[in-house]
This record gives C-alpha cells, structure tokens and sequence, in this order.
C-alpha cells in the first residue's frame, strides 16, 4: 500500500509541475468509480457464476492537442473480480468448483476523449482506448463439490486463498465511456461519466481455462 501511495504521489506532483508549464493544455485531476464487476468465458464447462461490487481510484492527465481531442491518462487502483463455476465429470465422479475472485491491479490507461463545445456550464464527452494493468493482489473464496456415483455430494470450501500463481501478472482492456464535465469556474471542471472496461487478455495463468475480466462503472471526478 505504502508503494502505492508512492507511485500516486510522484504522479501528481509531476503533473502539478507540468501543468505550470502547460497554457491550461495540460490539465490534471482525480477520479474515483464504483464500479460491477464479472468474469466471462468461452470454455467448455466454465461459466459465469455472478458478478461482484468493484471499486477504482486514481489520478488523471489530460493533454488538449485540438479544440475537441485530448489525450487522456494516469494511473488507477482497480479492484474486480467476479465468481465463476466450473464442472468436470470422468467415470467415476462429478466435481463442481465455484470461485469468488478478488483481484486487484495497477493499470495505465491510455484514450482519446472526444468533446462538444460548451453548452451552458456542460461539456460532453466521449472516451476510448486502452488499458495495461499489473496485477497485485488475488485472492479467491473457493467451494468444491464432489458427487461419487449415487452417493451424497461432499463439500469443501477455503475463504481468503492465494490465487496469485495462477493469475497472469499482466492485463489489457479496451474501454469505452461517455459523459459530461460542469465548469466550476476557471479551468476546473466535475466530471461524471460511465466506462465499460472489456479486458480482452486471458486472466487466468494456464491451458485448461480461458476467461476475462469485465467491469461496468460509474465515474466521479474533478480536474484543474
């Protein structure tokens, strides 16, 4: 944590000193977005199992190259996750794995904001691009069930379990969101928005399993 702090406290500053520098081209902020969360898949056998409240925070950088485009960027703490269930039979037994993911990153966005004029104190926005992210932090709540021929089901569940060795250290997502900026006055300005962050980099570190990490949120900020 005390990393993160860090890595969020050069940023700003650095965009402090350059905003000085910048002719109001450069502007910098903070965000903060709820957010819903899921895991999706296309294997045999592995499903989506419901989703789970996300959270991310960060710094954001703007730089206006044009009256309507800027380059939008900072960095983010994005929690996700969601749960999944994956059921495999052979001959003998009938197994049903269900998981509650946890997972936190570091991710860099990197997008095109597309904005109309200003209509009273309200600009529009929309905004697309990338995401690269680092993952810190998983952790799962694992049940498994196991059904022998026709005798009772058994289960066994684990709260709280270290997944990070099998979770990829590295993901991409596109997103996509739209929203609207209230001038305060000056250059500082509110914004509310939703994103759609779409990871399209398989999470999870192995052969047998191909799934993604998806998260609709809304997000609140204000830059200056």
């Amino acid at each position: 944590m005390k990393k993160i702090l860090v890595i969020l406290g050069v940023l700003f500053f650095t965009s402090a000193l350059l905003k000085a520098q910048s002719d109001q081209k450069l502007h910098f902020g903070l965000k903060a977005a709820p957010s819903l969360a899921w895991i999706s898949s296309d294997t045999k056998g592995f499903a989506s199992n419901g989703s789970k409240l996300g959270f991310s925070y960060g710094l954001i950088t703007e730089f206006k190259f044009a009256d309507h485009y800027a380059f939008a960027t900072g960095i983010d703490v994005a929690y996700r996750g969601g749960s999944s269930k994956f059921s495999t039979t052979d001959t003998t037994a009938a197994i049903v794995t269900e998981t509650s993911y946890s997972l936190q990153y570091i991710e860099l966005p990197l997008t095109l904001k597309l904005k109309t004029n200003e209509i009273g104190y309200l600009t529009y926005f929309l905004q697309f691009g990338f995401s690269p992210g680092l993952n810190i932090r998983s952790k799962a709540d694992v049940k498994t069930t196991v059904q022998i021929g026709t005798n009772p089901s058994t289960a066994t569940e684990e709260t709280d379990v270290d997944i990070k060795e099998g979770i990829n250290n590295m993901s991409v997502s596109m997103i996509i969101g739209g929203g609207v900026e209230y001038t305060l006055s000056g250059s500082t300005v509110l914004l509310g928005g939703i994103t759609f962050n779409n990871g399209f980099m398989d999470i999870i570190n192995g052969d047998q399993i191909k799934a993604n990490s998806n998260y609709l949120a809304l997000t609140f900020g204000v830059l200056f």
